[in-house]
């Protein structure tokens, strides 16, 4: 919704609520969003260039911002080049503060070849990352699920699932690097990735949402989730039904517009 729905967006702000279709019964579910209502609202986007232009309407909340950053432009036709996106995390940092921003190098893709993210993209961005006062990483591997495989198969993308000392063996190798250049190392829904050093995340965090507002966030399990997803309990307020993402990610789970 940043990225590519934010009209949409900052009209539920501006009616204070949100009415969401549940992704299988299409009932129409109402989201309270009055600033009191909300503890904090989580941004996740690839491109927060269009926020970063209009975020008048955000004034009144407190925000927290997943940021996706990698570089696997064969596979992410129509998302802003690095460099942009590099730019809009250091201006996220600048305005809202560092601690209030995660960053996600994810989904990490294997193809026949091996990973498409080498070691000197993950530095790039971590440098920058870290200049900006960022403290953590959060990274995964590809799952291929069904819509995943059908498209990796009609597309002929070559992608695979590799053995799991291959994905112990990079993880391994990311941890290397993330201590070189001082930043923690964190894995999301990765139970099987058990490398000393890089701790299980979550990304929706009531623990840290809670210290960084000084209020109470539920603690309790997102039921709703994965059961090796780790996230606390939220309202998504978005629909893959209704707003396919542009972005055209070749290896999305949900429903892009493939170009």
């Amino acid at each position: 919704m940043p990225g590519c729905y934010l009209d949409r967006l900052t009209d539920c702000l501006k009616r204070r609520e949100a009415l969401v279709p549940n992704p299988y019964s299409g009932r129409i579910n109402r989201v309270d969003l009055d600033p009191d209502s909300v503890h904090t609202l989580v941004l996740w986007s690839k491109n927060f260039g269009p926020f970063l232009e209009n975020d008048r309407t955000f004034h009144d909340y407190r925000l927290y911002f997943l940021f996706t950053i990698n570089d696997m432009s064969t596979l992410e036709p129509n998302i802003p080049p690095l460099e942009d996106r590099l730019a809009q995390l250091r201006e996220l940092a600048l305005r809202y503060g560092a601690e209030r921003v995660g960053w996600r190098f994810d989904p990490v893709v294997f193809t026949h070849d091996g990973p498409i993210m080498i070691p000197d993209t993950f530095r790039r961005i971590a440098e920058i990352a870290v200049e900006s006062g960022l403290t953590r990483c959060i990274f995964s591997f590809l799952n291929l699920y069904g819509k995943v495989k059908a498209r990796n198969n009609s597309l002929k993308l070559g992608i695979v699932d590799p053995p799991l000392s291959q994905k112990q063996d990079y993880a391994s190798m990311l941890l290397e690097l993330a201590g070189e250049i001082g930043i923690d190392l964190e894995s999301c829904c990765e139970p099987e990735v058990d490398v000393p050093g890089i701790a299980h995340s979550s990304c929706i965090d009531g623990v840290l949402l809670s210290r960084l507002v000084g209020e109470p966030a539920s603690i309790v399990k997102d039921s709703g989730q994965r059961k090796d997803c780790r996230c606390t309990k939220s309202r998504d307020i978005g629909s893959y039904r209704d707003m396919p993402c542009p972005h055209g990610c070749r290896y999305c789970y949900a429903n892009p517009v493939i170009p």
